[in-house]
């Protein structure tokens, strides 16, 4: 996706204010437009400004006290929220008119740097309508000519043997067909596990309230898209807005093994901020409990969510979050009895997490196996481009970066409404060096799903290594809010940021914190943190692993960063330690 939109400006016709009124209005009540209520509630601010004539005011301090509530002394230059939540919003705007277009024939964007809304006519390219219907010829006084009566001789002639070649080819799939699913069978692929739940209020909560809850919850729960969810009436629906999953039945005649079904229970409890969600998971098979806890809302009285959406929010990141409580549950089972499909996901996540070599050529392997099977499933395109970037060197690529990029982008193609499958892309445009093409793909799937702390963090620490420490910063310490684990990308910017803002200590208990493997990274910030504190044994450590007794170390440590595409100011801040941390122990 692009970054800036470029508009013909043949098309930018004068718009009146009743047009841009009324596309503001038809945005704002369509169900496809994918953005979180608070920026709704942005744009809905910034247009009703604009059309009351106050577009010069429309400022970050305006905007962050009257949507965001923030306080009177709010400084933009230390509180990203207006500049985080504005390429969110404009995210959002881009997605939505590129995959629905306009009825009205009129877009609405929100330019780099500005706050103020721009209306323009959408290029007819640009613009989704259905094709015009034209009038049949009338025929029933057509003469033949000779050309044609030739021609339909032709085709009589040879109808006979293309119907021939059809049965042959219907008869050799069907033999396929067969020989495949017997195959099937016997590499049983799991599929992502089917979910119902019961949500009740106590006696005094408005039901008006508990239905609120509901949809957010709901919405909130598909993004992730790592469940399927079953309907009031029990009917299996597929979470997912890219996606479908055949219901039981259908999965079962085509050799997929079902994955293990769970009842959540949910009682809504108390009122505004002071409300909580009493939640407990049990085995639909045998109905044994399985956990239970009690969710509230992570700031109580925040104004940037309602009391219901935050709280929603929160407890499905709880229950269905990458390593949420089913997520894990699942890949409990799959370390205890592997399979395919939905298990090579739930085994690479693991393995990444752990920086386990194996494990991730192991998730490798089972990947390519459920291609292999399902050659369009997004969702293992997505999680072995992820595989292989993790697989390739950094600093001397193969063709793997290359594979990655072509299959992230399938994933995309193939399910255009999923976050893992962009933050999938991301990775992979970031590695090719493409940052500000990543950085925007990165707030693109932040927009599909704003709940997921690993597309926080991994977002959080390419916008600071590109040296945009602010957005960088803020988005890690999100994704630390969000999940009580901190996602390693957000623990590695805290640590990168407090390392450029002097708070040494800080840095250093930080990148300890980190448990990936052989992460030059994360061995550059112990290096440097203990060589500005004097710590030579930690130094001495974290130096062994950098390689810096080669001849070369200072080119190679230089060239390392570069292949991490982090910003020369950085590098620079790193390498002023490491040189310390040198010293330490020449």
């Amino acid at each position: 996706m692009s970054g800036e939109r470029k508009i013909d400006r043949s098309f930018c016709e004068h718009i009146d204010l009743a047009e841009a009124q009324a596309e503001i209005d038809r945005l704002l009540a369509d169900s496809r437009f994918q953005s979180p209520e608070r920026n709704r509630n942005f744009l809905r601010f910034i247009a009703s400004e604009y059309f009351e004539g106050r577009a010069e005011a429309i400022k970050a301090y305006t905007i962050a006290v009257d949507v965001f509530g923030r306080p009177a002394d709010f400084d933009a230059s230390v509180d990203p929220i207006v500049r985080i939540e504005a390429t969110r919003l404009r995210a959002a705007l881009t997605q939505y008119y590129e995959v629905h277009g306009s009825d009205t024939g009129i877009r609405v964007d929100l330019p780099r740097g500005r706050y103020v809304p721009v209306f323009s006519r959408m290029a007819p390219n640009d613009m989704t309508s259905p094709v015009a219907e034209t009038a049949a010829p009338d025929l029933s006084h057509h003469t033949p000519s000779l050309e044609e009566r030739s021609n339909r001789r032709f085709w009589s002639a040879h109808t006979g043997l293309a119907l021939t070649w059809l049965l042959v080819g219907i008869g050799i799939a069907a033999y396929a067909l067969t020989i495949g699913l017997d195959a099937w069978n016997k590499n049983s692929l799991r599929q992502k596990p089917l979910i119902s739940i019961v949500l009740d209020g106590d006696e005094d909560m408005p039901q008006r309230e508990v239905g609120k809850f509901r949809d957010y919850l709901t919405v909130a729960i598909s993004q992730f898209q790592t469940v399927r969810l079953a309907s009031p009436g029990a009917a299996v629906v597929a979470a997912s807005l890219g996606e479908w999953s055949p219901p039981k039945l259908v999965s079962a005649m085509r050799g997929q093994r079902v994955a293990d079904d769970y009842h959540i229970t949910l009682k809504y409890q108390g009122k505004g901020s002071q409300s909580s969600i009493w939640w407990q998971v049990a085995a639909a098979s045998s109905g044994e409990i399985l956990l239970s806890g009690i969710e509230k809302p992570l700031r109580p009285g925040s104004p940037v969510f309602s009391s219901s959406e935050n709280l929603a929010n929160r407890l499905a990141r709880t229950l269905v979050g990458t390593r949420g409580v089913i997520n894990t549950i699942e890949t409990q089972h799959e370390f205890d009895a592997p399979s395919l499909g939905n298990g090579c996901t739930l085994r690479a996540i693991a393995a990444g997490d752990r920086g386990n070599e194996a494990g991730i050529a192991d998730a490798r392997s089972c990947l390519e196996r459920t291609l292999a099977i399902v050659p369009n499933d997004a969702a293992a395109k997505a999680e072995l481009a992820i595989v292989l970037l993790a697989q390739d060197p950094v600093e001397a690529p193969t063709d793997l970066s290359a594979r990655a990029s072509k299959l992230s982008g399938d994933a995309v193609k193939l399910s255009p409404f999923s976050g893992r499958s962009k933050y999938a892309l991301m990775m992979s445009q970031f590695r090719a060096g493409q940052t500000e093409a990543a950085i925007e793909t990165g707030y693109a799937a932040l927009a599909l799903n704003p709940n997921n702390s690993d597309i926080t963090a991994r977002l959080g620490l390419y916008l600071f290594t590109a040296g945009r420490w602010e957005d960088g910063a803020g988005l890690a310490v999100q994704s630390a809010q969000m999940d009580q684990n901190a996602a390693p990308d957000s623990l590695l910017t805290r640590a990168l940021n407090a390392y450029r803002l002097g708070r040494f200590d800080d840095a250093l208990t930080l990148s300890r914190q980190l448990n990936v493997a052989d992460d030059y990274v994360v061995y550059a910030v112990q290096a440097a943190t203990a060589g500005q504190l004097g710590r030579a044994e930690d130094a001495r450590l974290a130096l062994a692993s950098l390689g810096a007794g080669r001849a070369d170390f200072g080119g190679a440590f230089r060239k390392s960063m570069n292949a991490r595409h982090f910003t020369a100011g950085l590098t620079d801040l790193l390498e002023i330690g490491v040189l310390k941390a040198q010293a330490l122990n020449s």
